[in-house]
C-alpha cells in the first residue's frame, strides 16, 4: 500500500540534504590567495603561504564594510594637451563602485611579512601582473589611501566571475586619479594607455586596478 505522506515527507528530507550540499559547496569554492615569497635575486622561492578567503573574512579588518565604500579611478584623458588632467573631471568613474576589500598590508602581515622586501607584484589568473613599491602598502601616503584587495562590490556581488580578487586605492575623495598616481607613485610604477589613434601614452591610473588576483608575489631585500 502506498503512503503518499511518508513519501513526501522522505522528498523534503532529500530535498533537504540536496541544498545543505549545494550551500557547502559554493562556501566551499569561494577562492582564497597564495602570497609567495621570493629570495632577493628572485631565482628561488622562500616560502608560500595559502590563505583561504574565511581566513581573509574572518581574521582581517574589513574596509567599507557595511555596505561597502565607493571608489573608482581616472582612465585616459584622450586630451593630448591635458594628459594628467590636475583638476580629475575627465574619465573620472572607471570601475565605479561601492566596495568591501581587507587591507593589503594585513595580508602580507597575516602570512609572516614585514616591510623587508623590496616591491610588492599582483598576479591574474591570467599571468598579468602589477608592481607597487613596498612604502605604498605599508606606509600609505595621504593622496592614495590603503591599498586593498576588494572580494565583493555592489554591482556583481561576492568574488564576482567577471573581477575576482580586484585591488582597490581606498583614496580619500574616492577617487584615484591620474595626477594621485604621479604624486603618490614612482614614476617606473606609473601606467599609461598606449592610444595608436593618436599615437599618445596616456596616464592611466584605472590600469593599476589588477582584476582577478590570484597571488601576491614578494621579493626580500637583499
Amino acid at each position: 500500500m502506498n503512503h503518499p505522506k511518508i513519501h513526501f515527507i522522505a522528498l523534503c528530507a532529500i530535498l533537504t540534504i540536496f541544498c545543505i550540499v549545494i550551500v557547502s559547496t559554493a562556501g566551499a569554492s569561494e577562492q582564497g590567495i597564495v602570497v609567495i615569497t621570493y629570495s632577493f635575486d628572485g631565482k628561488e622561492i622562500v616560502s608560500e603561504t595559502e590563505i583561504s578567503f574565511e581566513e581573509i573574512n574572518s581574521t582581517m579588518t574589513s574596509v567599507g564594510d557595511p555596505g561597502g565604500v565607493e571608489l573608482s579611478f581616472q582612465g585616459p584623458t584622450f586630451k593630448p594637451d591635458n594628459l594628467w588632467d590636475e583638476d580629475a573631471t575627465l574619465n573620472v568613474d572607471n570601475l565605479k563602485t561601492r566596495v568591501i576589500g581587507v587591507p593589503v598590508r594585513e595580508i602580507l602581515e597575516y602570512a609572516g611579512i614585514s616591510e623587508d622586501i623590496e616591491n610588492i607584484t599582483f598576479v591574474a589568473d591570467d599571468g598579468f601582473s602589477k608592481k607597487l613599491p613596498v612604502e605604498n602598502v605599508f606606509s600609505v601616503p595621504d593622496d592614495q589611501g590603503e591599498v586593498i584587495l576588494a572580494y565583493w562590490n555592489a554591482d556583481e556581488g561576492l568574488l564576482p566571475e567577471e573581477s575576482g580578487y580586484r585591488i582597490y586605492f581606498n583614496a580619500p575623495d574616492g577617487l584615484y586619479s591620474n595626477t594621485d598616481m604621479k604624486n603618490t607613485l614612482p614614476e617606473e610604477y606609473w601606467h599609461f594607455f598606449m592610444n595608436t589613434a593618436d599615437n599618445t601614452a596616456y596616464p592611466s591610473a584605472k590600469g593599476l586596478s589588477v582584476a582577478k588576483v590570484v597571488e601576491i608575489h614578494v621579493q626580500l631585500s637583499e
